[in-house]
């Protein structure tokens, strides 16, 4: 059972979330509390579910409540954890729940015991699936979305919403990537003997779905560069690659360095890869990325895409600083810190780091542009804003041997959606200067 000093480690985190504008990943990172090792992972389940879940809890509590107004700010996180626990979260026990959340209560423990309990009545009785299928509860209070996200996601995707909304909530499909050709049989037998195979992706060959990734972090197969951990969207940007082999290339926002890793993969033996980002420190996680994988053939330099005067080369790599969405199941504050006027800003970034780049860019010469989002104003509006206000540039070549169901019908562009395709949302362009 889980302890009542990670429930308690959990309450202070949250709080610092409640009252604060940091992104859990980085409080939990900060976190010095000390836990064994299954309490730590119970405490960031519970932080992340809390979180995640937090307007649909808020909507089922109210209903059990005798007043509008919300109780004390610690006894209110207690109650989302407690609810969080209730619907959410398999292997807990309803009476632990209630004892260690009443037993942080204080003087308000007959409060929480009465309201969690009521909780779990409800759901026994069948009411949570009730309050599921009720089409005359708005989508954002059931699947716990802001109202603006709901909104605009509908006008994209129509009748898909519901389906789009509930797999978001869905943990994420890990994945591993061969990095080694030679040692693809060690690496399935290793992740077998590990027993977190899964299965051989059915769009890459290269890609295997394992039921954990903690189990990887020390072994030689990770440690040795035979495996990293990367989700199959991201090989969107790889199917504009060209053919013959890369003999230089510029990822100009380089990190966290999966992609700039790609690009070494089919770097020339006689080629280079520059690659770039605004953030020093990530650029130095990019270095320790290239080496784990056994690259040497790149140069790194902090720079600021929006006014870094980049060498000319034949291909540019822009994978844009962007909203998220497309792996909001990994990170489940997301929804919550983004907010609209936030796009307005990302795509400002994108064109202006777009302008930038352009002007590099040899006849000939190409520009990938690439997200980790499904949102289309980040995507293929854009590159199409882009080629308005830039007639000596137009779409590429159409990536010829991607997966039909990532290809757009009408545009040479890749997408990938967490709903349609299992993995990631991302999304990825090529346009070419004449």
């Amino acid at each position: 059972m889980a302890s009542i000093d990670s429930r308690k480690n959990a309450l202070n985190i949250l709080r610092r979330w409640f009252t604060g504008k940091a992104y859990i990943d980085h409080l939990l990172q900060k976190d010095e509390h000390p836990l064994n090792l299954q309490s730590r992972r119970f405490r960031d389940a519970l932080v992340h579910q809390t979180i995640q879940w937090h307007r649909q809890s808020e909507t089922l509590i109210a209903q059990f409540l005798k007043s509008s107004q919300k109780p004390p700010l610690q006894t209110w996180i207690l109650l989302l954890m407690g609810a969080a626990e209730i619907f959410h979260m398999e292997g807990t026990e309803d009476h632990g729940t209630v004892h260690s959340l009443v037993s942080l209560a204080g003087h308000q423990k007959n409060f929480v015991n009465a309201i969690l309990r009521q909780l779990i009545r409800f759901r026994d009785a069948g009411g949570y699936e009730h309050f599921m299928a009720d089409s005359s509860v708005s989508p954002g209070m059931r699947h716990s979305f802001p109202d603006w996200l709901v909104e605009r996601w509908q006008r994209q995707f129509g009748d898909e919403l519901e389906h789009l909304l509930s797999t978001l909530n869905q943990s994420p499909v890990r994945m591993v990537r061969l990095m080694e050709d030679t040692a693809r049989e060690r690496v399935i037998e290793t992740l077998k003997d590990l027993d977190i195979f899964m299965d051989i992706h059915p769009d890459r060959e290269d890609f295997f779905t394992v039921s954990s990734i903690q189990p990887l972090m020390n072994h030689e197969i990770f440690t040795t560069g035979a495996v990293t951990i990367q989700d199959v969207s991201s090989v969107l940007p790889e199917y504009f690659f060209p053919e013959g082999g890369i003999y230089q290339a510029c990822d100009v926002c380089s990190a966290p360095g999966g992609k700039t890793a790609a690009l070494l993969k089919q770097t020339l033996p006689e080629g280079k890869i520059f690659a770039y980002d605004v953030d020093g420190r990530r650029l130095k996680q990019v270095d320790e990325t290239l080496r784990r994988l056994n690259f040497s053939q790149y140069i790194l330099e902090e720079a600021d895409a929006r006014n870094h005067t980049f060498p000319h080369v034949d291909l540019y790599l822009v994978d844009a600083p962007c909203s998220g969405f497309g792996v909001i199941r990994k990170r489940s504050d997301l929804r919550w810190r983004r907010h609209p006027e936030d796009l307005e800003t990302l795509r400002a970034l994108q064109l202006e780091i777009l302008e930038n780049v352009s002007r590099a860019v040899p006849p000939g010469g190409e520009i990938i542009y690439s997200t980790c989002t499904f949102d289309k104003a980040e995507n293929v509006e854009v590159l199409q804003a882009f080629l308005d206000t830039h007639p000596e540039f137009s779409w590429g070549d159409p990536p010829l041997h991607a997966p039909e169901h990532w290809k757009d019908g009408a545009l040479p562009i890749l997408r990938t959606y967490p709903h349609r395709h299992d993995c990631e949302g991302s999304f990825a362009g090529r346009v070419k200067r004449t």
